[in-house]
């Protein structure tokens, strides 16, 4: 008799496809479009064109390295905003 899958515990904590989505999800939320594209000698990151902000990680990534990706090109765009906020950065 094949065995049931039990539902996740509330305390489990999310996989890292889930959390890849999850960081997806929080960069849209700040306003990015992301985008998964073959990205071949260029690197992640993010760029401003007009008031459209766009997020590009590298398709031929693996999960874990996109989401270390999204999370340090989120974090960045963070610091930037901080810079601006404080003068230490020219808008």
């Amino acid at each position: 008799m094949p065995q049931q899958s039990h539902p996740r515990s509330v305390t489990e904590s999310p996989n890292i496809v889930q959390r890849l989505a999850q960081a997806i999800g929080t960069a849209k939320e700040m306003g990015f479009e992301v985008r998964k594209i073959v990205l071949d000698d260029q690197m992640p990151g993010w760029c401003q064109i007009g008031p459209k902000k766009i997020l590009f990680l590298d398709l031929t990534a693996s999960t874990g390295e996109q989401l270390e990706q999204i999370d340090e090109i989120i974090a960045s765009y963070c610091n930037q905003r901080e810079a601006r906020r404080e003068g230490r950065l020219a808008a």
